[in-house]
């Protein structure tokens, strides 16, 4: 199943990315083209290496795939274990530091990129967007372009 159009409608709505590889099993075709994704959108990319702990784990030689496939620096890259937590204490710090938060639009007109959508029974759809541009608060009324629709937030 090809899940590149969801991925890209998810990474349109981020400044950056965790590009996550199998310390055990090295890059997989999914993670070559999820990276191209990003790379196109322009995000920055946070190399991290999961599953160090697993006996069948081999760092050193899948670092050294990461340096060649994705040209990042070997000292970038997060070694962690998801299970026992190793590493783990590194990656928020890290994200942090690396990923710019979005710039201040917020005396911008209200403009949002709809990526994500489901329906619940109770409360009918739920939209997940992101905000491009202005500020949106709770309680202010969306409108449509296209259908005129009013929701609030």
């Amino acid at each position: 199943v090809d899940f590149s159009y969801e991925v890209s409608r998810s990474l349109a709505a981020c400044q950056g990315a965790i590009l996550l590889v199998d310390a055990s099993q090295g890059i997989q075709a999914q993670t070559v083209a999820n990276f191209y994704l990003a790379f196109e959108q322009d995000l920055t990319l946070l190399p991290v290496l999961n599953k160090v702990d697993l006996p069948s784990a081999d760092p050193d030689a899948v670092t050294a795939q990461m340096v060649a496939t994705f040209d990042v620096r070997p000292d970038d890259v997060l070694q962690v274990s998801a299970k026992t937590g190793l590493g783990c204490e590194a990656l928020l710090p890290a994200v942090i530091r690396h990923i710019l938060p979005p710039s201040d639009t917020s005396q911008d007109p209200l403009r949002l990129m709809l990526f994500d959508a489901s329906h619940d029974e109770y409360r009918g759809v739920i939209c997940l967007v992101a905000v491009v541009d202005g500020c949106l608060r709770a309680g202010d009324k969306l409108q449509a372009v296209s259908t005129g629709w009013c929701p609030v937030a």
